[in-house]
């Protein structure tokens, strides 16, 4: 397990602009459908899609869908943003359950 979190780690720092964009805007969108009227920050909705998208990258390693995900590479951003918005919404989902933003 923790080979696989350093290999998204690695994966991620490859291009950090590129994702942190992507998880600003999946924390951003898993937030609003969580809990639309809720005043989260731009500081929350990163942190969000940052956890977000580290879940879910980490999910696509674990289970072998990497191989899969390779054979489209000019799509790969978007799988990224798909999958981050997926995890963001699982993670604004449990701080919801938590604490009602």
């Amino acid at each position: 397990m923790q080979e696989t979190a350093q290999v998204v780690f690695h994966y991620l720092l490859g291009n950090p602009v590129v994702y942190l964009g992507v998880a600003f805007i999946a924390g951003l969108a898993g937030s609003k459908t969580v809990a639309h009227e809720g005043r989260a920050g731009f500081f929350l909705y990163l942190l969000i899609g940052l956890f977000g998208l580290f879940l879910s990258q980490f999910m696509i390693l674990f289970f072998g869908l990497q191989e899969y995900l390779e054979k489209l590479p000019e799509f790969r951003v978007l799988f990224d943003f798909l999958a981050a918005y997926v995890g963001s919404f699982i993670v604004a989902a449990i701080i919801h359950f938590i604490k009602p933003m």
